[in-house]
């Protein structure tokens, strides 16, 4: 399982507090046009489920198992557009996403 991270979203989570016990939590889950979105918090605790994603000093991303089967080659990205700035989330090549980018299909 392999996710990327850029420099420019590891420095806007380190913002929001995530370190320690904080951690990014991404799900998959039903919704857009396409079926799929992701949904992304903070979070500080783990359940039986979920599966490390990612992780060095200073950020650490979990998944349950039923969402990282989809997180694999995930890159995370922050665009500080005027219109449309936060994290994006790019899917690995080989899903399906919709024309405004905001879902997918496995």
């Amino acid at each position: 399982m392999q996710i990327e991270i850029t420099e420019k979203a590891k420095t806007e989570l380190v913002k929001l507090d995530i370190g320690g016990d904080h951690f990014l939590r991404i799900d998959i889950v039903p919704g857009g046009c396409s079926g799929m979105t992701y949904s992304a918090a903070l979070d500080t605790e783990m359940r039986d489920a979920d599966e490390v994603l990612y992780q060095d000093n200073d950020v650490r991303i979990i998944a349950d198992g039923g969402s990282a089967m989809f997180l694999d080659g995930l890159k995370i990205d922050y665009s500080d557009d005027l219109i449309k700035s936060g994290f994006r989330f790019l899917s690995p090549s080989g899903i399906k996403s919709c024309g405004c980018g905001a879902s997918f299909s496995g």
